[in-house]
């Protein structure tokens, strides 16, 4: 029984295969992130925007009663309903982000589970390429 030890060639074609292979999907993962990443900031600004949007036009309407010449009981009351309505749109605004989130958690996991998935296989492949044939016959 041969047990000599042939230390495995990482220089060889088929390393350098292995290795091209590994570089041009950690490439493309990695576009696939930033594909991820820009969608959810751009979901999120534009959420950041209406809800910017949203305060600007209520403090508008606020200084808009004090310009009305109604007495301070009526700007009182109105300012009140306004400040409600600004806590309803605002809690439905942050309701909207977090579905937001959730549906880009789904997404990540996706992309990591797949990304997981390849690199795993990947491993496996360049494991098994240069383990020496004894080894894997005695194992």
């Amino acid at each position: 029984m041969d047990t000599t030890f042939t230390a495995p060639n990482f220089m060889s074609t088929e390393a350098l295969a292995y290795w091209d292979k590994l570089s041009k999907a950690s490439v493309e993962s990695s576009k696939q992130l930033e594909s991820l990443n820009l969608k959810l900031a751009e979901k999120l600004m534009k959420k950041q925007a209406e809800l910017f949007s949203t305060a600007v036009a209520a403090t508008n309407q606020v200084f808009a009663l004090f310009g009305e010449g109604k007495a301070l009981p009526e700007i009182l009351a109105a300012q009140g309903k306004l400040t409600t309505e600004l806590g309803n749109k605002m809690f439905a605004f942050t309701r909207e982000a977090g579905e937001i989130l959730t549906a880009s958690q789904e997404e990540y996991r996706a992309w990591f589970e797949q990304g997981f998935k390849a690199l795993t296989e990947q491993t496996q492949a360049v494991a098994t390429a240069f383990t020496p044939a004894a080894t894997r016959k005695a194992a």
